[in-house]
């Protein structure tokens, strides 16, 4: 075929090209040895000990993590201290601490937050608070070997520790630098027909990854330190090659962080988050200053200057050098109730913030407009003495403006837009109705006993625990209220404006079992112009989810009682049901709105079932989950009313690991959409394999196979699209104490096979697509 590579030099080149894949293959195949996945578990610093208000608390997590996984976040009680945590490598570490540890028992929670900001609690921890509790911490001085200090502030009678030896005058200097180095080729390739050849067939590619991390600490004074760089040889792959295009730079920096510390003043340079203003300034990250300082133990400030959007490269290193691009703000906190930090909170803020059009994030290529944002908030945090109720509260009042851009203006007249001062406001109020409520279940007696004569011979105290199954019942209610005038906004917060919205909600668990409930009501359009639609929008919603292996067990026979065991055959199953409506309030004037079926009134209903069943060990680690989702559009607008579309979707998953370094999963999904205004009803069946295989410490390989058909009952349309991906990996570790800690080296080759085709029997069109690709890539990670 003409303009394509041919088949027969496509084999040869793969054949000389593998000739050496086959060779490292024979060589480093050896015998089988377990792939164990690293779990990941935490540690806590102040787990099963007592600490002061002013000691610091750490998390640390037993490996690090991925940045498919995400990032963590700390919770104390109902507090997320994130913000002012200070991240590492492996767990967030707090303090020593802005603003003190709450006295008495408390709970910390560890979760983990995925890209896709969901979260999911990890860890649970007790944290034990006392006023008078010595901090273990110990005081340095120059030349003198650590002063244990008691609860009064004096020098105990305990004898004084190994002095600390400091490196380069410092009491802890530890760097860790990190270097990836890449190369990365596509040697052979073909593709049907001439349209679909790619832009590169062959290329060969240079990347790198750098990371260089620093702690250093001398007495209260610490300076934690991280750069970032990436490059590639392609310039299209450049990190700000949507910025500057054939000047972006091959090797930039992608971000970095330094943080100062002297006690519980810190401050941060460089990439970061600020602001819990949720209308004003509500975790605006960017590159710049933010600057904590707590002014005693009542009184709190946080100083922020930014870069108006997210920005990186070696240009502009402090972030602010454009004063009309750049976010400026200061937060002050005011705790009233001293001995009871987080009782009652008052903060105030205040921004001020540019924005020009020809600044835009390193990630976007369009055009803005220049903005500027100046506002104030006020937010209230109050909590009783037991945490039972909480209340958070904020009023934000912002003016808004887009100043004149001749960039913009092309040198035409134009009218000026008005200057805009909006307000909103929102309040959380959460009551906890039931806490730790317990129940107790009977525990299980001979059948042939009478219940009232096993209740009365049974002696409670002379059970294990586990035969009564204790459950506990937790019940928290939640209002929330939120107003956002028409035309709102402000620079550093990302607030949908001309909503008024009211909801309520019930969560609750009730042993494993865990259920919630909510109501939602949301209008716009609150200045009720009369031309513009306003629709009235109503959700109520319902989920619960529980193991049933919890709720029913079997019991392994012990005289007349028994030790329950968990019933692997019953699965964990869950349901969630989600209704929303939507009507017009009235019909606007003009805009055709007047014209039958123009008014929105629709009634959307979903309904989700899933169930998992987990067999263990004994079974090969048999997985199986199947979930089952029917949603329905119900539109009731005049004229309209057969234009509903329901759906049906199947979903099964398999998996197995019949050895330990073999791992199968095959995946299955139905969907039937049919739409009743067109009499048509379309299916669509998806599945698809994936293997992995270790081989040994070296040699992996992984195998995915998908494929999905779509077509309607009327056979009009068919579709079919395939994928087939094969890799294998070998994996050299060497560990050098001499010269570099440790380097890696991953080398691998990937097939990859692309069909497609595409079929309209009524428009006569049959379109067929296919690819083939052969990729390799060595990586070298040192330290």
């Amino acid at each position: 075929m003409r303009g394509h590579y041919s088949y027969q030099k496509l084999w040869r080149s793969c054949a000389v090209s593998l000739l050496p894949v086959g060779l490292l293959v024979g060589l480093f195949i050896g015998r089988h040895v377990t792939a164990q996945q690293v779990a990941l578990t935490f540690i806590a610093s102040f787990a099963d000990k007592t600490i002061a208000p002013t000691e610091p608390i750490e998390v640390r997590t037993s490996r690090p993590l991925t940045a498919s996984e995400g990032r963590l976040a700390l919770l104390v009680r109902a507090t997320d201290l994130t913000a002012l945590c200070t991240a590492t490598a492996d767990g967030l570490q707090y303090g020593p601490p802005a603003l003190p540890l709450p006295v008495g028992e408390s709970e910390v929670k560890i979760f983990l937050v995925s890209p896709a900001e969901v979260w999911t609690e990890v860890a649970r921890f007790k944290l034990v608070v006392a006023a008078n509790a010595t901090p273990e911490t110990p005081v340095v001085t120059d030349g003198q070997a650590p002063v244990a200090v008691n609860g009064n502030g004096q020098a105990g009678a305990q004898p004084a520790p190994t002095p600390i030896k400091r490196v380069l005058g410092f009491d802890k200097f530890e760097t860790t630098p990190g270097l990836n180095l890449g190369m990365k080729s596509q040697f052979a390739e073909t593709h049907f027909p001439d349209a679909n050849r790619p832009e590169r067939p062959r290329f060969m590619d240079a990347t790198l990854q750098g990371t260089w991390r620093s702690e250093l600490a001398r007495g209260t004074w610490k300076l934690n330190q991280q750069y970032d760089l990436v490059g590639s040889s392609f310039r299209n792959e450049a990190l700000r090659f949507g910025q500057l295009q054939r000047e972006a730079p091959l090797v930039d920096m992608s971000s970095y962080q330094m943080q100062f510390q002297n006690g519980t003043r810190r401050l941060v340079m460089g990439h970061s988050s600020a602001g819990a203003q949720r209308h004003l300034l509500n975790n605006f990250g960017s590159r710049g200053f933010n600057f904590t300082l707590p002014i005693n133990q009542r009184l709190d400030a946080t100083l922020v200057a930014m870069n108006g959007t997210n920005v990186v490269g070696w240009s502009n290193f402090t972030g602010v050098a454009n004063k009309r691009h750049r976010l400026l703000a200061a937060i002050v906190g005011l705790e009233l109730l001293a001995k009871r930090p987080g009782g009652l909170r008052l903060e105030g803020g205040v921004s001020d913030a540019w924005f020009t059009a020809d600044r835009v994030n390193f990630n976007q290529n369009n055009i803005n407009d220049g903005e500027r944002s100046r506002g104030v908030s006020a937010r209230v945090l109050a909590k009783n003495k037991s945490e039972r109720v909480r209340i958070d509260a904020g009023y934000t009042r912002s003016q808004f403006s887009n100043p004149e851009d001749p960039l913009l203006n092309q040198g035409a007249s134009l009218v000026a837009s008005r200057v805009t001062t909006r307000n909103a406001r929102y309040a959380d109020v959460s009551f906890d109705l039931l806490k730790d409520f317990s129940f107790i279940v009977t525990p299980l007696v001979d059948p042939n006993t009478p219940p009232v004569a096993a209740a009365q011979t049974v002696n409670a105290q002379a059970l294990p625990p586990e035969i009564f199954e204790p459950k506990k019942l937790n019940l928290s209610f939640n209002y929330r209220h939120e107003r956002v005038d028409p035309l709102f906004k402000s620079i550093g917060a990302a607030a949908q404006p001309d909503i008024d919205t009211h909801q309520a909600e019930l969560i609750g668990t009730f042993g494993e079992l865990s259920f919630s409930a909510a109501h939602t009501r949301l209008n716009d359009n609150l200045a009720g112009i009369q031309t513009i639609l306003r629709t009235n929008t109503r959700r109520t919603a319902f989920n619960a989810t529980t193991p049933l292996q919890a709720l029913f067990r079997l019991r392994q026979s012990s005289g007349n009682l028994g030790t329950p065991v968990p019933n692997v055959w019953l699965p964990r199953i869950g349901y969630a049901f989600e209704r929303v409506s939507a009507d017009a309030a009235f019909t606007p004037i003009g805009g055709g709105f007047d014209e039958p079926g123009a008014l929105p009134a629709q009634r959307n209903t979903t309904h989700t079932a899933t169930s998992e069943w987990q067999f263990g060990e004994r079974f090969k680690n048999l997985r199986v989950a199947y979930s089952l989702n029917h949603s329905m559009q119900d539109n009731r607008a005049l004229t309209r009313e057969r234009a509903d579309l329901q759906n049906f979707v199947h979903g099964l998953a398999i998996g197995m690991q019949p050895m330990p370094t073999l791992d199968f999963a095959f995946e299955i999904n139905f969907e039937d959409a049919n739409n009743r205004e067109q009499i048509r009803t379309d299916r669509t069946l998806r599945y698809g394999v994936t293997a992995n295989w270790q081989a040994n410490l070296r040699n992996s390989f992984n195998v995915i196979f998908s494929t999905i058909g779509q077509g309607d009952l009327g056979r009009s349309v068919r579709n079919r699209n395939l994928e087939f991906d094969l890799q294998w990996n070998y994996k050299l570790t060497r560990e050098n104490p001499n010269k570099f800690k440790k380097w890696q080296a991953n080398y691998f080759v990937r097939y990859a096979n692309r069909y497609a085709r595409n079929r309209n029997f009524l428009d006569a069109l049959n379109a067929l697509t296919r690819a083939n690709t052969f990729n390799t890539g060595l990586n070298f990670i040192f330290f």
